[in-house]
């Protein structure tokens, strides 16, 4: 029969962990055992740090200078990474051993000082390189630098292991510090040797581009100007003062002529309206103030009642006639100074532009005759001489700083040795920690794979979805007979509930006989079914258990009585019933002993006596219990179930794989017995919740 998928609840993986609780247990505590042994055995190691900060030289030779010189800021994101890895790198461990003769000293605290030199030399860097860890500071210059170093017994000096760790950790920088600067300075040197060279080769262009000049310059018999100035420069240089001056000049000239246009174009009075702002004359401006208070003082009302003929009115007619006679005669004076202004304007420019003829003209001379070549020489001279001297320069200042070096790195915190009592390794808090946390995920992984290889009954659901037969009855662990005065008076609870069950069973019916047998030897079915049938004994039924195990007889020894004449002699015809039926110390409770034969018990079953023995005592008791053998492996057993009114399989929980428990539900179902249910035994209440939800209602 298929087993049918089901969800898992959490609960469902917790009860695996609660189930299998002492593997957990056991488990975690050999990790945390293992660790607690690998933490005190394990050699200490101690710490030293130190920081460096590490800084990009700006003045560095290589592509860090323009064309003179300048430096230029260079971003670089990878110039730090550069110097972690170098910091790290085997040049500087040796340079750090050679410095420290670490090879003497470690070579013989960890013994392979038996090595040969340079086995040894090896041995050490490998060993620095391995305890050194660089970690660089995030969006920083800073890099730290850490080593670990294991303790070390130097001539019985244990505590040398810290100060070696620091002295290691500050050589460190020492040495990344001077390889810088001795790098620089290579480079430096190198590039100085370089700029030197072809200083001197400028130096012969300069001598050859000089004697080129010198030479033109006495074969076309050229008189230099202002110093080293031809002729021809100087009448450049006139030639462009000139067209400045041109220049100049025209442009007075277009302001005198707009001037004069604008002058001739207004009316008398609109010119001596604009005469203030076109003549810096102050006689025109104070002659049209006067005239406009003339003008003011006839219109005055006191005037304008006097008349025309009255001596005040005549006055100012007077005055403001001859003061329009003084305007017309300065407005014509300023026309005829703004037209001669402008010949004279038109004349210097007339003029500079002839001059400006005759100089280009001759400038076009000297460009085709002897100054051409000269000038193409000089200039020769001139561009190697600028770039001798900016090579000269370059060199000064490169070889200055090489004399004065300036070292980019720099520490900004040094090692301290650590204390002896404080190592860094092993950290027992940490381990412990670590081997809690380990050995509970084993544990639990274990316990996981414990329970996917246990293929037996775990829970009702297995019983009830795997064998398709119902749970009737749950039956705890330590479960004793309940003769036995030491016997738990709740585990009682159980059977009455299991006889309950047994007696509302639609399959049961008004049956008696209960044949309860097991797939398995050592699953409980004995035990089970003695206290069944002392609990029905209890509630009041009269009750018969009879031992059928012909094999393994048990029953006898839990009563305490004989087991000399039982079912067996009666099927043998050696007695009658009424001879093996005896009553015991428990009300209501009677026993037939399994009995015991001197030949072989098998097939003793399998005859029609077992069939009148049955119904003759059916009348006779309320309730006849029988304890069968296994259903598997044992013949007796098929014929026995096929005379009872149910069949009750007993399965030790946790016990056999779930395909004895199937075997055992298909023998019975194909006997043609009736099987009325699966009694699950030996739960543990306290970790199985499915049973503890099946018993809690009856503790309840």
């Amino acid at each position: 029969m298929a087993e049918p998928e089901e969800t898992l609840h959490f609960l469902d993986y917790w009860h695996v962990v609660r189930s299998r609780k002492e593997i957990v247990i056991t488990f975690g505590l050999l990790v945390v055992l293992a660790g607690l042994v690998v933490t005190f055995y394990t050699p200490k190691q101690y710490m030293a740090t130190t920081l460096i900060q590490v800084k990009r030289d700006s003045s560095e030779f290589a592509g860090a200078r323009g064309v003179f010189g300048a430096t230029r800021a260079i971003y670089d994101p990878l110039f730090l990474r550069t110097q972690f890895e170098i910091i790290q790198s085997t040049t500087v461990i040796e340079e750090v051993v050679k410095r420290l003769e670490l090879d003497k000293r470690l070579a013989k605290a960890y013994e392979y000082d038996a090595l040969p030199p340079g086995k040894i030399f090896d041995q050490t860097v490998a060993l620095i390189a391995s305890g050194m860890k660089a970690r660089q500071y995030r969006d920083t210059d800073l890099i730290e630098v850490q080593i670990r170093l294991q303790e070390l017994d130097i001539d019985g000096e244990v505590e040398m292991a810290p100060q070696i760790a620091a002295d290691i950790a500050n050589t460190i920088t020492e040495v990344y510090r001077d390889q810088s600067l001795e790098r620089k300075q290579s480079a430096i040197k190198r590039a100085l040797d370089a700029l030197l060279q072809e200083l001197k080769i400028q130096e012969v262009s300069v001598d050859e581009a000089q004697s080129v000049v010198d030479k033109i310059r006495m074969e076309k018999q050229i008189t230099p100007l202002y110093g080293s100035a031809t002729g021809s420069d100087a009448s450049k240089v006139a030639l462009r003062a000139l067209e400045e001056k041109a220049i100049l000049v025209r442009l007075d000239l277009e302001g005198q002529k707009a001037r004069y246009n604008k002058a001739m174009s207004l009316s008398e009075d609109e010119l001596r309206v604009a005469a203030v702002y076109l003549t810096p004359d102050p006689t025109l401006p104070k002659l049209v103030s006067a005239r406009r208070q003339a003008k003011v003082s006839i219109s005055d009302a006191r005037l304008a009642t006097l008349g025309v003929n009255h001596p005040d009115v005549k006055q100012a007619n007077a005055v403001l006639k001859g003061l329009d006679e003084q305007i017309q005669d300065a407005l014509k004076g300023l026309r005829t100074g703004m037209q001669a202004d402008m010949e004279s304007a038109q004349a210097r420019y007339d003029w500079v532009v002839s001059e400006l003829d005759t100089m280009r003209e001759s400038d076009r001379t000297a460009e085709t005759g002897a100054y051409l070549e000269f000038n193409k020489a000089l200039e020769e001279l001139r561009r190697v001489k600028g770039i001798r001297n900016s090579i000269r320069e370059r060199y000064v200042k490169e070889k200055i700083e090489m004399e004065i070096p300036k070292s980019t790195v720099q520490c900004m915190e040094f090692a301290k040795p650590p204390e002896l009592t404080d190592p860094v390794s092993p950290n027992f808090m940490l381990n412990m920690v670590l081997s809690v946390m380990l050995g509970s995920v084993l544990g639990v992984c274990l316990a996981y794979f414990t329970e996917y290889l246990d293929t037996s009954v775990k829970t009702i659901e297995d019983v009830e979805n795997y064998l398709g037969a119902p749970v009737i009855g749950v039956i705890p662990q330590k479960v004793k007979a309940f003769n036995d005065p030491a016997a738990d008076v709740k585990n009682a609870e159980s059977y009455r509930m299991l006889r309950t069950n047994v007696q509302f069973s639609g399959k049961m019916k008004e049956g008696k006989t209960i044949c309860v047998t097991s797939g398995s030897m050592g699953e409980g079915k004995s035990l089970t079914v003695f206290n069944l049938a002392y609990v029905s004994a209890d509630l009041g039924d009269k009750v018969l258990l009879i031992d059928a195990d012909l094999h393994r007889p048990r029953q006898h020894k839990v009563l305490g009585v004989s087991n000399k004449v039982g079912l067996a002699n009666i099927l043998a015809g050696e007695v009658f019933l009424d001879d093996t039926v005896m009553a015991t110390d428990h009300p209501n409770l009677d026993f037939m002993p399994s009995g015991r034969m001197s030949t072989d018990v098998h097939g003793l079953l399998d005859n029609l006596k077992l069939h009148q023995i049955i119904e003759e005592l059916r009348d006779s008791y309320d309730v006849i219990y029988f304890d069968a053998p296994p259903v598997i492996g044992v013949s007796d057993t098929s014929t026995l179930i096929r005379e009872m009114d149910g069949v009750l399989l007993v399965i030790q929980h946790r016990k056999h794989p779930k395909s004895v428990s199937n075997r055992a539900r298909a023998i019975i179902e194909n006997m043609g017995a009736n099987l009325v249910g699966v009694v699950l035994n030996n739960i543990n209440l306290s970790r199985d919740y499915a049973a503890y939800q099946y018993q809690s209602y009856t503790y309840g």
